[in-house]
């Protein structure tokens, strides 16, 4: 299960209806049948994060079928994996946009709406990458390291009606990770166990859990907090590191992408 159906389901089992929202309808309409099989509402809305008039979209739809807004999870990211000298200004730019600067756009959007009906909650999904370093994360450091600014930045002002938080996960076995990560080398999977503290990889359904709570009365004196569920990380988990960058071959790079 992934972070946002996983995110959606528990929200739908505390009794909140849920919006799901994702660039193809294949991506939510499955979240959504499975959120309106627990007795509450669905909405499944296609567009883009990174898009303003998608979300307009997204922000107007769901004040017309709901008539408020109590919690926005900005949950929308990801990551390529390459090293500095061979990231481009644009792929920056990419991994910025997508994993930061959406959270900020939906976040302005709907904040109003909290801050006029006098409560709200906005939680951000991002990563324990965020403040510790990876050789060939770089761009994605730096943009959840801005989400993380982001969420304190939005807990100030938008105090006292509305609660911002964060939380940062560490490894997660998402459909995705299992697939492309361990099922295609078991050593991985078990060299990313043995570096995490806790020695196991987290569970998605336990990262719903825990935003449920984030969301609930039950941390009503929880803001601008960056909630670390990472398994105790203090260094990186990934069982691969990047070589070093030598004389010879750092102009080479530039050769190549010309």
């Amino acid at each position: 299960m992934g972070i946002g159906e996983s995110v959606s389901l528990a929200l739908a089992r505390a009794g909140a209806n849920v919006v799901c929202f994702a660039r193809t309808a294949k991506d939510i309409d499955e979240t959504a049948r499975k959120v309106s099989a627990l007795g509450v509402k669905a909405l499944a809305i296609c567009g883009d994060v990174t898009v303003g008039r998608d979300l307009d979209h997204l922000v107007a739809a769901t004040v017309q079928e709901f008539g408020r807004i109590d919690f926005l999870i900005n949950n929308a990211g990801g990551t390529v994996f390459n090293g500095f000298l061979d990231t481009s200004d644009e792929e920056f730019s990419f991994l910025f946009d997508w994993n930061t600067k959406s959270a900020f756009m939906l976040s302005k959007r709907v904040a109003p709406y909290m801050v006029q009906q006098g409560s709200g909650v906005i939680i951000n999904v991002s990563s324990a990458v965020g403040h510790i370093t990876g050789r060939g994360l770089m761009a994605y450091g730096v943009a959840k390291a801005g989400l993380d600014y982001l969420t304190r930045s939005l807990a100030d002002e938008l105090a006292p009606r509305v609660r911002v938080n964060a939380i940062a996960l560490g490894s997660i076995m998402t459909p995705s990770l299992k697939r492309m990560l361990i099922e295609e080398d078991a050593s991985f999977g078990a060299t990313m166990i043995e570096k995490t503290p806790l020695r196991s990889i987290g569970d998605a359904d336990k990262v719903g859990e825990t935003v449920a709570f984030l969301c609930s009365p039950a941390a009503d004196y929880i803001t601008g907090d960056i909630l670390r569920y990472d398994g105790g990380l203090q260094d990186n988990s990934l069982p691969f590191r990047l070589a070093d960058y030598e004389p010879g071959t750092v102009f080479d790079r530039d050769k190549d992408e010309t």
